[in-house]
């Protein structure tokens, strides 16, 4: 009845085209050291388009029976896109990806994580508010774009499976600048398909850096994060040749004015290949190395999940099983070249019926000392789980 009401009023305004999907997700996780809890998570996603724009609205939700701040509603997305020509605007809350590499995205770095859904989940994101303009010449893209707002970050509780601070946190942002100050970027994207099909993109940031520190406040009785300006150069780009396809991103970060901070670089490369019709089955392989380098190894360290991709080897397979229920299953593990630590996920899902879907998962952590994992220990999650789109 809400969907065709909603179909009907937006027809009503002379829309030429309505679109509205909605997910529910019902999911039970088992943690080997915490309580375990049911789950329901999912969005709300209404678009629409008509002679002189379009746009978009994705509201999310989560719901937690046993934590309590791993409950919210709120819109994670409100934007509106125009074409004119070869130009391209865009303005609102939006997500924004940037990446090429399977394991983890090093340029990925326009939104912040959802850490309340699932903090080793990197689709798991929050949207930001800000406006970009492309202009296309060909197949090539030069875009500059501008964030306008820096927003508090929730993390789960204390006490919970996955909380990362030795203290109580707070989640009112402290920041070098105004929360107004606007972070920019330009970037040019190069496409070819002529001797090889490949894709590359420079991307020149200047702001707030998705990295932040935590620094005590509340009379050092509690954390908050500190959100730091820098400069960045970012690259990223992929190659393809028959069934491989070879991958790179890397980015240099120079922190303005934050003494604490070193700057830093990051660096990751990676290789996928597919092989088809094995038994029925096609497989997709994956191998990537990341490496993360501090200018200044006496300054702050382990302070983000992306320094966890220091000096370490990603290994993964997809299998595909090209059958009616769309039935697949991917599993990897990420192994530290340095210390031995080491984390395992394996997923699987198939299709029952027409818009449900069979889902489930396996986490391992074996976190090895002084590192950022540590404070989760020896840590395994299992969870399964039953979705419904319409």
């Amino acid at each position: 009845m809400i969907k065709a009401a909603l179909l009907l009023f937006l027809t009503g305004l002379g829309l030429e085209a309505v679109e509205f999907k909605s997910t529910v997700d019902m999911n039970y996780v088992n943690y080997a050291r915490s309580d375990a809890q049911t789950e329901v998570s999912g969005d709300i996603e209404l678009g629409y388009e008509n002679s002189f724009f379009e746009s978009k609205m994705v509201l999310i939700y989560l719901y937690s029976n046993r934590y309590k701040e791993k409950k919210y509603i709120h819109v994670n997305e409100l934007y509106a896109a125009k074409n004119v020509g070869a130009y391209r605007f865009e303005l609102g809350k939006r997500i924004v990806y940037w990446g090429e590499l399977e394991g983890y995205n090093i340029t990925d770095v326009m939104n912040q994580k959802n850490y309340l859904l699932d903090p080793f989940d990197k689709s798991a994101k929050l949207g930001s508010w800000s406006g970009t303009l492309g202009r296309y010449f060909g197949n090539d893209v030069l875009e500059a774009g501008v964030k306008f707002y820096e927003e508090d970050l929730d993390l789960t509780d204390q006490g919970t499976p996955y909380y990362p601070l030795p203290l109580p946190y707070t989640s009112q942002l402290h920041l070098e600048d105004e929360r107004y100050t606007p972070t920019v970027y330009v970037s040019y994207t190069v496409t070819s398909e002529e001797t090889l099909e490949s894709e590359s993109r420079v991307i020149l940031w200047h702001g707030y850096d998705m990295k932040r520190n935590f620094i005590p406040v509340d009379h050092a009785q509690k954390l908050a994060q500190y959100a730091y300006r820098v400069n960045k150069a970012l690259f990223l780009s992929h190659i393809v040749y028959e069934d491989m396809i070879f991958k790179l991103e890397g980015s240099y970060t120079q922190v303005i004015g934050y003494a604490p901070m070193s700057d830093y670089w990051q660096f990751g490369a990676g290789a996928e290949k597919s092989l088809y019709d094995i038994g029925g089955i096609d497989m997709t392989l994956y191998g990537e190395y990341y490496r993360y380098f501090y200018e200044d190894d006496a300054k702050v360290k382990n302070v983000d999940i992306s320094e966890i991709y220091n000096d370490d080897l990603f290994l993964a397979a997809k299998l595909n099983f090209n059958d009616t229920l769309s039935s697949e299953i991917k599993a990897g593990m990420l192994y530290d070249l340095g210390n031995s630590e080491k984390v395992f996920k394996v997923e699987a899902k198939t299709r029952l019926m027409d818009r449900f879907v069979l889902h489930g998962e396996w986490l391992r952590l074996l976190p090895e000392p002084n590192t950022l994992l540590w404070v989760f220990h020896d840590q395994t999650r299992v969870q399964f789980g039953l979705s419904y789109t319409f």
